[in-house]
């Protein structure tokens, strides 16, 4: 389909009206200008199926356009997020403890772990002979345990992983609907191989979805652009070695039906939009090629364009396309919010989401060393880390083929819970606080409602605790988990706070001060 007028005219339109409010552009949730793009190319060709929403606008499929778009307010105050690997990659669900030679832990990866560590090929040949990968869809024998293994999720309950995620306190969530293996967790129109079809037999997206609103949380997916081995993609996998390949049709009217990124990743990724109306979109496996090959800015522009239509608040990852064919990286660029995994190597002064496992994996992985996993108390102190350093906490699951989680997850969702259901205050809605990190722990605050929190991590022996680093005038203080307890607190000439307390620390993995503060906290310089 050649490039219409009125497309041109709207996407032209679109650029110069963002083009033209960057340089005093300031979102009202950050207070931040907006930066250039590094580089925003001619809008490539519309995808028919995107280009009557894209048109209708209000953004247009260019950086100049997209940057544009506001964080939503509930993405900021949520702080608490939580995500689910899961796939037939969870019934071996083994890759090597991160502290052996090869210096991986992604047990998600099980696939293309079969193909290149030696480890993983030992243990899958001793465990389930030479069964494909795909073999684990719908069944294969253990050979250790002679009993047959498959990714069936016969025990999940979408509602009672509501339920703990509720307890936990978690503001919003997402799923792998698609990782690269290609197996979708809900029925697609445009591929075969999906757990409607196949293994469970389930829409188990479908239902994450239903159960995660009827309790209020904000429900997203996570969809990785790229596969290894889906034949449209690449070059050399035979289709009869991925099941449930759909052959391809000529989605985007261009007389040529082969073309993965057109006839099947963008169709689909509309349906998961359509379909399911997330709240979020967290993209992955980008890095094989930049922005422009992937469709990135009309996807997204799609996106807001339908979000806003139904006047719905939606956020998007960082992750459109690497450095590639003459274009720069988009991780730390563009995008609502930037997305690291386990290290936190970005500019924290704008919105960043730390995405991380309890323990080193994201999929399941019964090898997965103890001592790799935070303790309950360090969950604790991962949360106020990232909320007190201006980011999200998005811990992962790992769910076992039959639906239910590892022991270990649930216990440190249960603790985390428990330590909100008394201090979420310190947490949900806060911001970095102008004082920063503390010898003895962290802070954050409320600037509206004018409270300061004080989180203690290590209590103070002689009862006594300084916090520096910037002038404020307390009025009243209290311990959120002993608010019977007195606590004194008092400015310091020159800047800072003397708070003096009494008795053991009321939590041992971090106890909150609430502080009732008179005018503004200002930074010293």
């Amino acid at each position: 389909m050649p490039h219409t007028g009125r497309t041109n005219v709207v996407a032209s339109l679109g650029m110069l009206l963002a083009l033209a409010l960057f340089s005093g552009l300031a979102t009202a949730q950050t207070g931040e200008v907006a930066a250039l793009p590094t580089e925003d190319p001619p809008v490539e060709r519309l995808h028919p199926m995107l280009a009557p929403v894209i048109q209708q606008g209000p953004f247009a499929p260019s950086w100049a356009s997209l940057v544009t778009h506001p964080l939503p307010s509930w993405f900021r105050d949520a702080k608490v997020g939580l995500s689910a690997h899961w796939g037939p990659y969870c019934v071996p669900g083994w890759t090597p403890r991160k502290d052996t030679p090869y210096g991986v832990a992604y047990a998600e990866w099980y696939w293309q772990w079969m193909m290149s560590n030696e480890a993983v090929k030992e243990y899958h040949a001793r465990t389930y002979g030479d069964a494909p990968y795909d073999a684990f869809i719908d069944g294969t024998p253990n050979l250790e345990k002679e009993s047959v293994e498959g990714f069936f999720a016969k025990d999940f309950d979408a509602d009672a992983w509501m339920d703990l995620f509720t307890r936990a306190g978690v503001q919003y969530f997402f799923i792998t609907v698609k990782h690269h293996d290609g197996f979708c967790l809900f029925d697609s129109d445009f591929t075969h191989r999906d757990a409607v079809e196949m293994g469970p037999k389930r829409d188990l997206y479908g239902e994450l979805v239903a159960a995660a609103r009827e309790r209020g949380i904000r429900v997203g997916l996570y969809y990785s652009f790229y596969e290894w081995f889906n034949p449209a993609y690449a070059a050399t996998p035979d289709p009869n070695e991925y099941a449930g390949f759909q052959p391809l049709t000529d989605r985007d009217l261009d007389g040529n039906d082969s073309e993965y990124v057109d006839d099947f990743m963008v169709p689909q990724i509309k349906e998961l939009i359509d379909r399911y109306h997330p709240d979020s979109l967290c993209f992955d496996g980008e890095w094989e090629h930049g922005y422009p090959f992937w469709r990135a800015r009309q996807i997204v522009a799609y996106y807001y364009n339908q979000a806003a239509e139904r006047g719905q608040e939606v956020v998007v990852n960082d992750r459109f396309g690497q450095k590639k064919e003459g274009t720069s990286d988009t991780r730390g660029v563009y995008g609502d919010f930037y997305h690291v995994e386990y290290h936190a190597d970005i500019d924290r002064a704008k919105p960043w989401a730390m995405w991380r496992g309890f323990g080193n994996s994201y999929g399941y992985n019964r090898n997965e060393h103890p001592d790799n996993i935070l303790s309950p108390a360090e969950t604790i102190r991962m949360v106020v880390d990232v909320v007190s350093d201006n980011g999200n906490i998005e811990f992962n699951l790992g769910p076992k083929a039959d639906g239910t989680l590892a022991e270990f997850e649930v216990e440190r969702l249960e603790a985390m819970g428990q330590w909100l259901g008394v201090n979420g205050e310190s947490i949900y809605g806060t911001r970095k606080s102008p004082f920063g990190a503390q010898t003895f722990g962290r802070t954050t605050y409320d600037a509206g409602n004018h409270r300061l929190y004080v989180h203690v991590y290590e209590w103070p022996e002689n009862g006594e605790l300084l916090v520096s680093g910037a002038a404020v005038q307390p009025s009243s203080a209290r311990l959120l988990a002993r608010p019977e307890s007195p606590v004194v607190c008092e400015a310091i000439d020159g800047g800072g706070l003397r708070i003096r307390v009494e008795g053991p620390a009321p939590d041992e993995a971090v106890s909150v001060i609430a502080i009732e503060y008179e005018g503004e906290i200002e930074p010293i310089r």
